[in-house]
């Protein structure tokens, strides 16, 4: 009867209640890039041959940023080209292709944040 009892009772002592808690601070931020500022692009597309050619004459200053970026959009809004500054496409698709100059603020490797764009579009006849 006596280890009846202890039996009964054991589950009962095994039982603990646990509790943690932590407490983090989260930092947090944002952070808006204007368009650059005085940016100047030669862009052109001639028809007989097709052939778009862009140029970077002045990629404009952005307050922030840390490097500037050119990005080129074919007609059916797929990116062409991102990086230097000149980009030619001989048989350029017919159609607006669109010239941007972005700002970046570079944070880390895989957290970088892009302005708002400078932009230029040029129609391929």
């Amino acid at each position: 009867m006596l280890t009846a009892g202890l039996l009964m009772s054991a589950p009962g002592i095994a039982q603990a209640v646990f509790t943690s808690r932590v407490v983090g601070e989260v930092a947090a931020s944002t952070l808006s890039l204007a368009a650059p500022v005085g940016a100047d692009v030669t862009a052109s597309c001639t028809s007989t041959p097709r052939r778009l050619s862009v140029v970077v004459n002045n990629f404009g200053t952005v307050p922030r940023a840390t490097s500037l970026e050119l990005t080129v959009t074919d007609p059916t809004n797929v990116v062409v080209h991102t990086g230097g500054a000149a980009y030619t496409r001989n048989g350029a698709a017919k159609g607006t292709w669109k010239i941007q100059i972005k700002g970046l603020y570079t944070v880390n490797a895989t957290n970088i944040w892009r302005g708002l764009p400078y932009e230029r579009l040029v129609e391929c006849l």
